[in-house]
């Protein structure tokens, strides 16, 4: 081995081929939801963790919404009396403006839960870089 100026031994270059490359078995992956281990049940954890939670913000924003009018109607009594088209004020709210409220918490709840599943699906079996080669027709097509 040769040394540089300092009495170091040089460095070396080492190549390895690409069937001698370790494989990585600390990388999560669909293996490991299949076969019950302990990364693979840590995962399904976090991913029933994370829908829990965006059930829950979403049944208290529904809640909220819907529990808000009733109370206020009560602790006013002249919001009760008020009159539109002839139907009180509390039905036309309960009966027709709460809608558009519980459809857009609920297109809220499924656009987060699809991205929540997206990005589970990304980290336990990440998408492959395509071959530059496949999906393009060869000279003699």
């Amino acid at each position: 081995m040769d040394a540089d100026e300092t009495g170091r031994p040089a460095r070396q270059l080492v190549v390895w081929r690409p069937d001698q490359v370790p494989a990585q078995h600390d990388v999560p992956g669909p293996g490991d939801l299949r076969d019950g281990t302990t990364t693979g049940r840590l995962l399904i954890r976090s991913l029933m963790r994370a829908q829990l939670g965006l059930s829950l913000m979403c049944l208290a924003v529904a809640l909220t919404v819907t529990a808000s009018f009733p109370v206020i109607a009560a602790m006013v009594p002249a919001v009760g009396r008020i009159t539109v088209a002839g139907l009180p004020l509390t039905l036309v709210v309960l009966g027709f403006a709460l809608y558009p409220v519980l459809f857009a918490v609920g297109w809220f709840y499924h656009r987060q839960a699809r991205q929540l599943e997206t990005r589970f699906t990304e980290l336990v079996d990440p998408p492959r870089p395509e071959d530059p080669a496949a999906g393009r027709p060869g000279p003699d097509v």
